[in-house]
């Protein structure tokens, strides 16, 4: 069993890697946009200069997700050819979500207190190890499918770690609103303390499209 022929499926696979590992990069150019975020140190202008490096990553994402779409051919399923594009576009909401983060803190001249920098750097690092775990299930699809079938608990890990992330962001957003500080500078702060959070949702909603395309073929 498999996610479709091999004659019918030939080049998307790749294609759709390729797109998934630049949404990766962007997401690793967004890690290093936070480490500087939380650095009293850093300029605005330096600030300016690595979201425009997020933008970057983002721009050549959204070319691999169109390169890839446009490579889906009639010899698919519909259902086939929905499922492909669910997984990209969702995949492409991770790079769209570092983007606009990195962009709104910037044009908001945003900065999170220095304090929050060890809670974020965690909170990033997990997100770091979701990614990479859901590469390697996104390539299974195409490689490995039927044991990916027998064995998703992959997709369980990327899970795992996308509860850790929630644990980490409910903590930050008790620390935030008890803090001396106005109820808009509050909301502001605990909005994007969510943004970065969000990421791993994005990743573990894509994990649960991967997940229903089994149980589908499955039945």
């Amino acid at each position: 069993m498999n996610l479709f022929s091999k004659k019918s499926g030939e080049g998307v696979d790749t294609l759709i890697m390729d797109q998934v590992k630049d949404v990766e990069s962007c997401l690793a150019e967004f890690g290093r946009f936070m480490d500087v975020a939380v650095d009293p140190a850093t300029d605005a202008e330096t600030l300016r200069t690595m979201a425009t490096k997020v933008s970057r990553k983002e721009e050549a994402a959204d070319v691999s997700l169109r390169k890839m779409i446009d490579s889906l051919n009639a010899s698919l399923l519909p259902a086939t050819r929905s499922e492909l594009i669910n997984i990209a576009t969702s995949c492409d909401e991770i790079a769209n979500r570092c983007q606009n983060t990195a962009l709104m803190m910037v044009f908001q001249s945003f900065r999170f207190p220095e304090s929050y920098a060890k809670d974020l750097q965690k909170m990033m690092e997990l997100i770091g190890k979701q990614m990479p775990l859901l590469m390697t299930a996104i390539s299974r699809l195409f490689s490995d499918f039927g044991g990916l079938l027998k064995d998703h608990s992959i997709l369980d890990e990327i899970r795992d770690l996308e509860t850790d992330v929630d644990d980490i962001e409910e903590k930050l957003f008790e620390r935030t609103y008890a803090m001396e500080i106005g109820l808009a500078e509050k909301m502001q702060m605990a909005n994007f303390v969510d943004a970065v959070a969000d990421i791993s949702d994005i990743i573990e909603d894509v994990a649960d499209a991967i997940q229903i395309s089994l149980i589908t073929r499955k039945a």
